[in-house]
């Protein structure tokens, strides 16, 4: 049913639950799981990269390197809990748009699921339902799972 199984990682509590969810779908389907955070950065400096390139460099790169740590530290523990449910596991940090990264690895990868939290921690703009899970929901090819 569901063998390759893409779960969508950030942190939040929203993204746990979205991960424990996806190891026991894969559990009960004898499936593996790949989890993806996406490190987002760009349009909220925006408006500093217009008025001083290079301070706004220096805060980009800082943000992304800690962004990149907080990925790193996501994907170790994302691993424990599946190695520790048997589950095979895959992990992948990318810097882009959380949707179309999501999106993009569900189509190259061949998965035939998504699970993903209602809210992300994925940037200042988003709300209620987080504009990622619901631009995946719109323009997915496979079912997606929403977990609250």
């Amino acid at each position: 049913m569901f063998k390759n199984i893409l779960i969508a990682v950030d942190g939040s509590k929203h993204s746990q639950k979205a991960e424990e969810v996806g190891i026991e779908l894969a559990k009960i389907s004898n499936g593996k799981i790949t989890a993806l955070y996406v490190v987002e950065i760009g349009k909220e400096y925006g408006a500093v990269g217009m008025a001083m390139t290079d301070l706004a460099d220096k805060i980009v790169e800082g943000n992304k390197k800690y962004l990149m740590d907080i990925g790193n530290q996501i994907m170790r523990q994302t691993e424990e809990r599946a190695k520790k449910a048997g589950i095979p596991f895959q992990g992948n940090i990318i810097e882009g748009h959380a949707a179309t990264e999501i999106l993009r690895m569900t189509e190259d990868a061949k998965m035939n699921l998504i699970v993903i939290g209602s809210l992300e921690r994925t940037g200042l703009s988003r709300y209620l339902l987080g504009s990622a899970a619901e631009s995946v929901i719109r323009n997915s090819k496979v079912p997606v799972l929403v977990v609250y």
